[in-house]
């Protein structure tokens, strides 16, 4: 078995092109996206349509949930400059998004098993995320669902790539961001940042003695999503869709 693991496209259409395209290289049975796909001051609805159009196996992150869930007047600039441009065949979609899928020993969430706004790799210090502390990072595996020792387990959220083995012996993998290379965050103050700005998604490998998992970085022609994110006035969008570093 082998499974694409994309997430976090924030609605950068050209950067989720390149992993479809760099994609259509590999062979691989399912592909699955982990969730955020639209928000941001980019192109939510061509992102919608692409998604809406493809075999991908599609969960909801908070933002999706944001969308469908929080009065226009309510929401935070990104949310709100993707609900703008979608239709009402792009809202009924995020509506049907699972928070969570299985397939086989396969098992996604956004966020952590309970929380979609939960960091599972990762915990905020002075400012900036580090790999969590083993011990959390199997506090926050707790689930109702059955965890076998050979089970793949997928997270998004944060955009960093990491790939964790429990204790059990279930590998935790977050592929990165699609879309995004960086963002801040107050809940509390922290800054994300890869340091890279090309497009991230791993492929996952059933082998005898566990799973087998890469993780890739595609180039592409980041000008355009630059430009509509300045147009926007988010210039901390611009320099982390440039650089993949935070300005």
């Amino acid at each position: 078995m082998r499974i694409a693991i994309l997430s976090d496209i924030h609605g950068n259409a050209d950067a989720l092109a390149a992993v479809l395209d760099d994609l259509s290289g590999r062979s691989v049975d399912a592909t699955v996206c982990l969730g955020d796909h639209l928000s941001g001051p980019l192109e939510a609805r061509r992102t919608a349509d692409m998604l809406m159009t493809s075999s991908i196996a599609c969960i909801a992150g908070n933002h999706d949930r944001a969308l469908v869930t929080t009065p226009r007047s309510d929401m935070g600039a990104s949310d709100g400059h993707a609900y703008d441009q979608l239709s009402g065949a792009h809202i009924a979609w995020l509506k049907g998004l699972p928070a969570s899928l299985s397939v086989g020993p396969v098992i996604a969430w956004h966020g952590t098993p309970t929380s979609d706004v939960e960091y599972w790799l990762e915990t905020v210090e002075g400012g900036r995320m580090r790999l969590a502390d083993r011990d959390l990072v199997e506090a926050r595996a707790h689930s109702p669902v059955a965890i076998g020792s050979s089970s793949l387990l997928l997270c998004g959220h944060t955009h960093m790539p990491r790939i964790v083995r429990l204790k059990s012996g279930a590998v935790v993998v977050n592929p990165g961001s699609v879309g995004l290379q960086g963002y801040t965050d107050d809940a509390p103050l922290h800054v994300m940042q890869v340091g890279a700005p090309e497009a991230r998604y791993a492929v996952a490998e059933k082998r005898y003695a566990g799973w087998a998992v890469v993780h890739y970085a595609v180039p592409y022609d980041t000008a355009n999503v630059v430009r509509l994110a300045r147009e926007a006035g988010r210039l901390e969008w611009a320099a982390a869709l440039e650089s993949g570093w935070i300005a």
